[in-house]
């Protein structure tokens, strides 16, 4: 993958539970209508209470492919604008930011989400010493995600880096699982609308 837009949720105080609430609705509308990209959900475990959504894209033109699709399906379109207006009062200002893949930066390890529980995330303008995809955002910033199995591995890998690094868990429950990602982990990915085809098709049928 050549960008990864990395969209930052600070959630209020004491609305954790309705935040929760709201973006399970957004999955199951995801899964329902067919959002045309997969996109994974991180909460933050160290550090400011966050949610991060990532997004990873081929190239430009197939972001903005992606863009073209969502826009032409307009029951999508008008169930996620619903989720905008009930996050209103769940968040922070969102950050969004669109990173360029800096593979001479991370070691030559490529975005794999397949098979991650965990990620062990650093942010700084220099470099360090870690078994990551990097990636660029336009004012310098370098995002270095490592993917792990256990939040042990997490920690452990974390507390080595130092620095500006902190650990994330995945929610499977929240965003869209591509089919890779389900297959690798599938009792981890079991809460995601996107593991229950059944359920998926009878939504369908339903419409």
């Amino acid at each position: 993958m050549q960008i990864l837009q990395i969209y930052r949720d600070t959630v209020t105080p004491g609305q954790e539970e309705a935040y929760r609430t709201v973006e399970e609705d957004a999955a199951r509308i995801c899964a329902r209508h067919d959002f045309p990209n997969p996109h994974l959900a991180i909460e933050s475990l160290t550090g400011p209470k966050e949610v991060w959504w990532l997004n990873a894209f081929a190239s430009e033109a197939a972001r903005q492919q992606v863009v073209s699709d969502y826009q032409a399906n307009p029951p999508l379109v008008a169930a996620l604008e619903e989720i905008t207006r009930q996050r209103q009062a769940l968040i922070g200002a969102p950050i969004d930011v669109l990173a360029n893949y800096r593979p001479d930066l991370g070691r030559g390890q490529a975005w794999s989400p397949a098979g991650a529980r965990f990620f062990v995330v650093t942010l700084t303008k220099g470099t360090v010493e870690a078994e990551a995809p990097v990636f660029e955002a336009p004012d310098g910033t370098r995002y270095f995600l490592t993917p792990v199995g256990t939040q042990a591995e997490a920690e452990s890998t974390a507390a080595a880096r130092g620095g500006e690094t902190r650990v994330f868990a995945v929610r499977p429950y929240w965003g869209m699982a591509a089919k890779e990602w389900i297959a690798a982990d599938p009792e981890f990915w079991k809460p995601n609308p996107m593991a229950r085809p059944q359920s998926k098709d009878r939504s369908r049928r339903e419409r």
